[in-house]
């Protein structure tokens, strides 16, 4: 009975390895992260309501190689994000209060319009970092 043997070479698999340390990707990485935590936290704080200017001054940022966190101090952050009964959730854009989207939400509508942009930074540091 005849059979069909193929045969598969793979070159190059040592030289891509050591292309790919965890240094080639962590590092660029970690930027990207760096980067994506302050911009979400600065657009955060500029759609922030602002009565005395509490609020917008409890949003912090904690950033480490594998994650960015934004947090805030404050108790009534989730009211103003997610609105109550009587009052609906609301953001600034420029001077213009826009209701039905907090402060958060709205960030996070904007950094995904840029996400495009980060990946593609990214992929270029990594890049960089492989030659």
């Amino acid at each position: 009975m005849a059979g069909i043997e193929t045969r598969i070479e793979v070159k190059g698999v040592e030289e891509l390895n050591k292309k790919l340390q965890p240094k080639t990707v962590k590092e660029p990485l970690a930027d990207g992260i760096r980067k994506i935590t302050l911009e979400l936290d600065r657009t955060a704080k500029m759609a922030t309501p602002v009565d005395i200017g509490f609020l917008g001054a409890s949003i912090t940022n904690e950033i480490a190689p594998e994650y960015g966190k934004i947090m805030v101090q404050t108790d009534y952050a989730s009211f103003v994000e997610l609105g109550t009964k009587k009052m609906e959730a609301r953001h600034i854009v420029g001077s213009k209060r826009v209701y039905g989207l907090g402060m958060f939400g709205y960030a996070i509508q904007v950094i995904s319009k840029k996400m495009g942009d980060f990946m593609k930074e990214l992929g270029i540091n990594i890049e960089r970092k492989m030659d």
